[in-house]
């Protein structure tokens, strides 16, 4: 089944996929004339028989010659085969890991997802298009090889299916527990890329705390305990090609032992006897290939197992359905909305609140009572428990979900930034537009958001790089580009979390100036406490989890 779903993902390849079976099988055929050529060049050489052993010999360096040039098609389409399905993979993971809610990112470590995205379909694209492809061609090359074998010998080539009982029994004992190892394996690789992920992102606490020391030794744990499970994963698969190989290695000598009195006697020649062991010989191959290939399967069936369980899952509502929205005049109703997060006590209960277009609205409230939450519900990020959040007079449910979200300039507590330059940081907001439209949207965003003269100080100006997370800023100026981001796209709804809560008096004082122009006949919602910002609005309510209150004119 979980070959299957495979076999699905790669169905615009198989036509590839075919070709490289149908390569492999190819060099087998001609693999499985060598030996008998060798044998019949071999009794020549031995017999004094000198009249055919130049055709002989050209057919056994035409077969090479054809063994040679296969092999290397094949490799090489197999290699582009692979790197085109880790491709689709990989885009495909992506693709779904960014359409699924909120929830689905908030239960999954980073780096769970990013092991998924990178080397887990490595090594199914890999599985794929080496390892299962060459299937066909080594259970005929054993097939072959068993039959050519009994048409030489039948006596003693019925010590063959001896291997076979053998084979599964080493399969059972040494790879029993491989699945189970590559599982553990595979976790704490997960928590390696963990680990450096949060580490990376928390550098400067790391450095202001003086636990540098800490976290090297808990990374290094992690990677040691990484290492420790994968050699034992790589010890089991170690034991299992070589003690298949040893076992046809043994009966092929004893289809030695027992062939010399064959050759004593006058019952074979040597050149029979010499093709027999060439192709006991070419039989370890496939069995020792067919062993490795039953390690792989095991390591594969645990990243089939999580890759779909991921791809099978449903992504947020609303991406290829619901009615159509242009731009919105901004009014917002929350209708005895209840809500609570996953093993969570309830945040809202009922609450109800209703903001008028171009209307700007100020949120306060203790921390926990559900003010970032109303905006998460908003944006869909979750979807409440009860009630209903309506936009305009419509439902949210029922609108399309990236039409929904562009009605709106969110600025979160935290800003979202990446490394690149602060233009593109900013441009991030409305990558669609371009030349002298861009350019007036990016000079009034900087303007208005109070980031204007600290990036004309700075050498490169808007081209500036920033780093990840914007580390080369300070806080102030970080929020100075989530906020210009929100202002360069322009949207009929502002929602600004904290948006200043950085910035120094005089500069948010500014901004409280600048922007009552420019916010005129747009929505806004405020989450805030201070006073500058509190000026902005027409009304300032109170959220508690069940009741919204009224306390404009109070501060």
């Amino acid at each position: 089944m979980k070959l299957a779903f495979l076999w699905q993902r790669a169905k615009q390849f198989r036509g590839e996929l075919i070709l490289i079976s149908s390569l492999s099988i190819a060099s087998s055929l001609v693999t499985l004339a060598i030996p008998w050529l060798a044998g019949q060049l071999l009794g020549g050489v031995v017999g004094g028989f000198q009249q055919d052993l130049k055709v002989t010999l050209g057919l056994l360096v035409s077969a090479l010659v054809s063994m040679t040039v296969l092999n290397i098609t094949s490799s090489i389409v197999s290699s582009a085969a692979s790197l085109r399905i880790l491709v689709q993979l990989r885009e495909e993971v992506y693709n779904h890991v960014n359409l699924m809610p909120m929830a689905f990112h908030d239960r999954r470590k980073s780096g769970d997802v990013l092991a998924l995205m990178t080397s887990e379909v490595g090594g199914l694209s890999g599985f794929l298009a080496t390892t299962l492809t060459n299937v066909p061609s080594m259970m005929l090359t054993a097939a072959g090889a068993v039959v050519l074998l009994f048409l030489i010998d039948p006596t003693v080539a019925i010590l063959v299916p001896i291997l076979v009982p053998l084979f599964f029994i080493v399969m059972k004992l040494v790879g029993r527990n491989l699945r189970v190892i590559a599982q553990q394996a595979r976790k704490a690789e997960v928590s390696v890329f963990a680990t450096a992920e949060s580490d990376l992102g928390m550098v400067s606490a790391i450095k202001a705390f003086a636990t540098e020391r800490y976290h090297r030794g808990a990374y290094s744990k992690a990677v040691k305990t990484s290492q420790k499970i994968s050699f034992r994963q790589a010890r089991i698969r170690a034991f299992i090609g070589p003690i298949v190989a040893l076992i046809a290695a043994l009966a092929a000598i004893a289809v030695l032992i027992i062939g010399s009195d064959a050759l004593a006697t006058g019952d074979r020649t040597p050149g029979e006897l010499f093709a027999f062991l060439l192709y006991a010989a070419l039989l370890t191959r496939p069995v020792g290939g067919l062993a490795d290939i039953y390690g792989s399967y095991q390591v594969a069936r645990g990243t089939l197992s999580r890759l779909e369980a991921v791809l099978e899952l449903e992504p947020e509502p609303g991406h290829n359905s619901g009615s159509k929205l242009d731009r919105a005049a901004g009014g917002i109703i929350f209708e005895n909305v209840q809500f609570s997060y996953p093993a969570r006590p309830q945040v809202l209960n009922g609450l109800n609140l209703s903001i008028k277009p171009g209307e700007i609205v100020a949120l306060m409230g203790d921390n926990g009572v559900g003010k970032s939450t109303l905006v998460k519900l908003l944006l869909r990020y979750y979807r409440a428990d009860g009630g209903r959040i309506m936009l305009d007079g419509t439902d949210i449910t029922e609108i399309q979900i990236q039409d929904l979200r562009r009605q709106f300039g969110y600025v979160p507590q935290r800003p979202m930034l990446f490394n690149g330059t602060i233009a593109r940081n900013i441009a991030f907001g409305q990558p669609s537009i371009s030349g002298d439209q861009a350019t007036d949207a990016m000079s009034r965003a900087v303007k208005l958001s109070q980031a204007e003269n600290f990036i004309a100080d700075l050498p490169k100006g808007l081209e500036t790089e920033i780093g990840d997370h914007g580390v080369r800023l300070s806080g102030g100026q970080g929020q100075r580009i989530a906020l210009a981001r929100a202002l360069y796209r322009d949207p009929p709804i502002y929602i600004l979390d904290e948006a200043t809560s950085m910035y120094d008096l005089d500069s948010e004082a500014a901004f409280v100036e600048d922007c009552i122009d420019a916010l005129r006949d747009r929505t806004v919602i405020l989450i805030t406490h201070r006073p500058a910002s509190l000026a902005l609005a027409d009304r300032v309510l109170e959220v508690s989890y069940n009741e919204v209150t009224d306390v404009t004119g109070k501060f």
